[in-house]
């Protein structure tokens, strides 16, 4: 027997080990079935998951599921993304061991990172996650980090990876290059410096605006816009830089936005990336004046040494010293910082370096042809990778100076600088500890190879996730039955780093797309609506979530969330959840003692009455509405479909209309409304099954196990949909069965009355659902527990009375005072006389002790009722029936 109460926390960890033990979700290669293979994305190794990872994987799990119960073939493996910037900090600050040790340093990074597997694995499995954990891949991995560095070679040969000195976004604070998808402007208070730069051989200036004075000993030329007026006669001049006496020239190009400040740019080497378009443009000299720590250098002169930040206080205080600074306006602008994957946050500057580079900005036309061969989920996300690609302004940089990731598996001439790739053969290869393949350099035969010391961009190691899942070159049998694989699930932010590179990598390496679906969701919002934050006070963690309320109600929440939108958490919502799993809970406890040992395999064919036509009729149309939702990756508006079908059409209305059927003495009814009952929760458990794991496993478990015999709820068939179960007339039926005895709730509920309570005397009357209510009289009667009601064709004969009439004392006291027992006798003893003076003249006037009293409209109150063949009677209408009350 089910308990009394729904317990979550008793339940759930039960079941998760029962799956494990029972290997429940375990993938075994079936070419008979069709394949569903997910390349699901693998999470930096934190330590912890956070509600952002709850909601993508709970979507995943759901899909999981969903195919499953389809008959799919699911490869659903989960891997750890260990490599990044975070694990170096961490192990720096928390361990105080420094990279200068890179052994000691690596395999620190390697222990701590295998301890925040466990966790987070733990807590996969914590929210009901049905991952085959057999599979599991981890990018720090010898074979994972071999198949990326194969992948390298094949770059490698297929000449789109090269070694260059080119401007690239650094981190001073990190040490370390980025890719452009690892930066982000961030809206900032700062001011907008307007400095006067003296023209070469004339008592003239031009003047310019800029925020980053600091910049100005990098500076190489001065932009105008061709058509502004304003500077015309000064194209091709000179200005003389304040301080660092140097001259540069005065070119007109039409990037300047004249409106920007003074119309007038200064071009520093590098500012920002049109500096970098300008210095190209117009092969312009590069100066660069700030070190790889950010503090300035020496073409900075007398500012050598200082931070960015205190050069700008610096040459700021030089210029007003110099009455060239003429004005300083307060503005709020966009800087650009480390934002990705890091609580770094220090502002990125543009320094020319010698980095590791794949070609790709050549080929972004091609990888926007195969992203339209994919179907988005939803489809507007499509162009967000497009608008991404387009916007490219040079090749990806996949060099990191770092030391926990995957190492770049090439040597380096240090006399010619010719590359020597690593042998196939030997990989995994790190050149930091390892020789290299040769002794001597194929170009000019030096025996100087230096290994590469940097590692990977983490991107590098997660977008071939798709080839590592389908066993790319491992195992053909594997891959032909699973690439491309079916589908991509992953957020909004990481569309234009792990989207758009796994779609570049994998078309270049297989001339194929990766997946057939990509499935995006949003963002998680803290309750408050503003992006979770520690600095808002708002982050909420699985943790305090899961322990009161569990964690199918959190899954609920997740299976809400719109598709590609933001979601807040809402305490709220989880509640509502809970309170509706503890509803269901109910459902089965009611319904147990009557089908715990019913044969409804014996009993299935007869014919059922029209209440039990209609709820079929009614779970029918939603097991058509989920199927179709959920081939479309669309699970918030089945969810709410489904939450309100359990709660009010089964628990308020179905269940209510046939508890007198199953308490009854008709056998026959009593029967046919248990083969419903039946038919009707087994079918929910299994629409429910891929939301709410755990609850249906314990109900399925308990209620049908026996009488259907899988080891698991989770190894059942997804409800088929029978057209010919939907019956139009019998839905009718249905609706207005739920409005009259929905009526007749209130009624009982204003009078506060219990619902079972006895009504002695209830009439009908009705024209067009005449035909209907007679057919539902027994299940009105029943369900509401009339004595006697009537079903009347017609409509009935109704005379609305004055039965009392009396003063308004709150506003007769006062003005009459003591004459208001007078005025009370008036009134009672001349009713009609009063009511119709109040039709005709608004007032009514008559004497009292010698007082002439006027009363108007407000001074009185009048109560009327409605009788029917001398009874007194409450009516309510629905539809074209009304409902008498005697």
């Amino acid at each position: 027997m089910l308990s009394k109460t729904y317990d979550p926390n008793e339940i759930e960890p039960r079941w998760q080990k029962f799956w494990l033990e029972e290997e429940i979700y375990k993938y075994k290669l079936d070419e008979k079935k069709p394949a569903y293979s997910i390349d699901t994305p693998p999470p930096f190794t934190s330590g912890t998951l956070h509600l952002g990872h709850v909601l993508s994987h709970t979507w995943i799990d759901i899909v999981a599921r969903y195919k499953r119960m389809r008959g799919y073939n699911v490869l659903f493996p989960q891997g750890f993304d260990n490599h990044g910037l975070p694990t170096e900090l961490k192990v720096e600050k928390e361990f105080g061991i420094s990279k200068d040790q890179p052994e000691e340093f690596l395999k620190k990074c390697i222990e701590w990172t295998w301890q925040a597997i466990e966790a987070m694995r733990n807590q996969f499995i914590r929210i009901g996650y049905s991952a085959d954990w057999e599979l599991e891949y981890h990018t720090m991995d010898d074979d994972y980090k071999a198949l990326v560095q194969k992948s390298l070679l094949e770059f490698y040969k297929k000449g789109l990876l090269y070694q260059d000195k080119h401007p690239v976004y650094w981190c001073p604070r990190c040490k370390t290059s980025l890719a452009k998808a690892e930066v982000g402007y961030v809206e900032e208070d700062g001011y907008l410096y307007y400095i006067k730069l003296p023209i070469v051989g004339e008592e003239d200036y031009i003047p310019i605006a800029t925020t980053r004075p600091e910049l100005m000993p990098a500076c190489v030329a001065i932009f105008v816009h061709p058509e502004d007026e304003r500077y015309k006669n000064k194209v091709g001049k000179k200005v003389k830089l304040p301080i660092f006496e140097r001259e540069v020239p005065i070119i007109a190009d039409e990037d300047v936005d004249p409106e920007f400040g003074t119309g007038a740019v200064y071009n520093c080497t590098y500012g920002d990336e049109q500096d970098v378009v300008w210095q190209k443009r117009y092969n312009l000299p590069v100066i660069i004046t700030i070190n790889e720590d950010g503090t300035m250098n020496e073409n900075a002169g007398k500012y050598k040494g200082l931070t960015a930040e205190q050069a700008k206080e610096a040459i700021v205080k030089d210029l007003e010293k110099m009455g060239l600074l003429y004005k300083k306006k307060q503005v709020h602008h966009r800087v650009l910082r480390h934002t990705e994957r890091s609580s770094c946050r220090a502002p990125i500057e543009l320094l020319p370096k010698k980095q590791w580079f794949i070609k790709v900005k050549e080929l972004t036309d091609e990888i926007v042809k195969v992203s339209e061969q994919i179907r988005w989920y939803p489809p507007d996300m499509f162009l967000r990778l497009k608008d991404w690609a387009e916007s490219m302004d040079w090749d990806w940089v996949i060099s990191r100076q770092r030391v926990f990731g995957t190492p770049i598996p090439f040597w380096v001439c240090k006399d010619c600088g010719e590359i020597v790739p690593a042998r196939e053969e030997d990989l995994p290869v790190d050149p930091r500890f390892n020789g290299p393949p040769i002794n001597k350099c194929p170009k000019c035969g030096s025996t100087n190879l230096e290994g590469v010391k940097d590692v990977l961009d983490c991107w590098v190691d997660s977008s071939i996730s798709p080839l590592v899942v389908s066993k790319w070159q491992k195992d053909e049998k594997w891959f032909s039955h699973n690439f491309p694989t079916s589908l991509r699930p992953q957020g909004t932010d990481i569309i234009r780093t792990w989207g758009f590179y796994t779609i570049f990598r994998t078309y270049i390496l297989t001339g194929e797309k990766p997946w057939d679906d990509i499935l995006i969701n949003g963002m998680v919002a803290g309750p408050d609506g503003r992006k979770m934050s520690k600095s808002y006070g708002n982050v909420v963690s699985p943790e305090e979530v899961i322990p009161k309320y569990g964690a199918d109600a959190l899954r609920l929440w997740t299976a809400l969330a719109p598709p590609g939108e933001d979601h807040p958490f809402k305490w709220e919502t989880v509640d509502y959840n809970y309170r509706f799993l503890q509803k269901l809970w109910n459902i089965f406890r009611f319904a147990e003692r009557h089908i715990e040992d019913f044969d409804y395999n014996k009993y299935k064919d007869i014919e059922l009455e029209p209440l039990d036509k209609w709820i079929l009729s009614r779970l029918h149309r939603l097991i058509n509405f989920a199927t179709e939702e959920l081939e479309k990756y669309r699970f918030n508006l089945f969810t709410r479909e489904l939450m309100n079908f359990v709660w009010h059409e089964l628990a308020d209305d179905y269940i209510e209309m046939i508890k007198h059927r199953l308490y009854g003495d008709d056998e026959e009814s009593k029967l046919k409304a248990k083969v419903a009952l039946h038919e009707l929760l087994y079918n929910i458990i299994l629409l429910l099954a891929p939301l709410a794991p755990h609850i249906t496993e314990e109900l399925y478990q308990e209620m049908f196990k026996d009488k259907v015999g899988a080891k698991s709820l989770h190894l059942l068939e997804w409800p088929a949909y029978e057209e010919d179960r939907i019956d139009e007339e019998a839905e009718t039926l249905g609706k207005l069965a739920s409005e009259i005895i929905g009526a007749m709730r209130k009624y009982k509920n204003s009078h506060g009355l219990a619902l079972n309570a006895k009504l002695k005397h209830v009439a009908i009357y009705a024209l067009d659902s005449y035909d209907m209510l007679k057919a539902l009289e027994t299940d009105i009667a029943g369900t509401m527990n009339i004595e006697k009601l009537e079903i009347i064709r017609g409509e009935p004969d109704l005379e609305e009375r004055i039965i009392e009439i009396k003063p308004n004392f709150k506003s007769v006291g006062p003005k009459y005072g003591r004459l208001v027992p007078k005025i009370t006798a008036y009134l009672k003893e001349n009713a009609r006389k009063v009511a119709k003076a109040l039709k005709e003249n608004g007032k009514v006037e008559f004497e009292a002790e010698e007082q002439k009293i006027e009363l108007g409209k407000e001074d009185i109150v009048i109560r009327k009722a409605v009788f029917s063949e001398g009874k007194e009677v409450e009516t309510v209408v629905v539809g074209d029936a009304v409902i008498l009350f005697f």
